[in-house]
């Protein structure tokens, strides 16, 4: 088999549907949130960016720079593992910690995306609460459809903004 041609005709294909990623250049401007500088062909261009998962523009925070650059001089980068082996840093916990206050909880957990929040907690209560069943929609994020079938729990999927089959799953519940 000719592994080349093979791959290069999926790519080919792939692009032609219009389904090819590439990933924008994309410099951001401590201080300037939302706006950044986009790099292509050789040029920079000043763009404004609404679709960063820095919603409140926390990672351009003056004070959170200033406090990441006290924590990076006394430990350093770097997780070192993770977290059940040794990538727990005492900063974790003492933020975890902090949560749990502001939120009046018992305890929290730190997640390092988004992605694997939803993909954990789905999997993680379908598989250990009692005659669970989790309904969701055909096109719910992937870390959601993720977490749902890696659940060992009924699970009855709608399709997409379909609140009349929403419905009727739910009445015979």
């Amino acid at each position: 088999m000719n592994y080349d041609k093979f791959f290069s005709q999926n790519i080919d294909s792939i692009k032609d549907q219009g389904l090819y990623r590439t990933f924008a250049d994309i410099e951001r401007e401590s201080g300037s949130f939302p706006y950044a500088l986009k790099h292509q062909d050789g040029k920079a261009e000043k763009i404004i960016v609404w679709c960063s998962n820095d919603y409140l523009g926390l990672g351009q925070n003056k004070e959170i720079i200033e406090a990441m650059k006290r924590a990076l001089d006394q430990v350093g980068t770097g997780a070192g593992g993770t977290r059940n082996i040794s990538g727990t840093n005492h900063y974790h916990i003492l933020l975890e910690r902090e949560i749990c206050y502001l939120h009046k909880k018992q305890s929290s957990l730190l997640f390092n995306s988004g992605y694997v929040a939803n993909e954990a907690t789905l999997s993680t209560l379908g598989s250990h609460l009692p005659n669970c069943l989790m309904i969701s929609d055909a096109n719910n994020h992937a870390s959601m459809i993720q977490g749902i079938r890696s659940a060992n729990c009924e699970k009855k999927i709608f399709s997409h903004n379909d609140t009349d089959e929403l419905e009727t799953i739910l009445k015979n519940e």
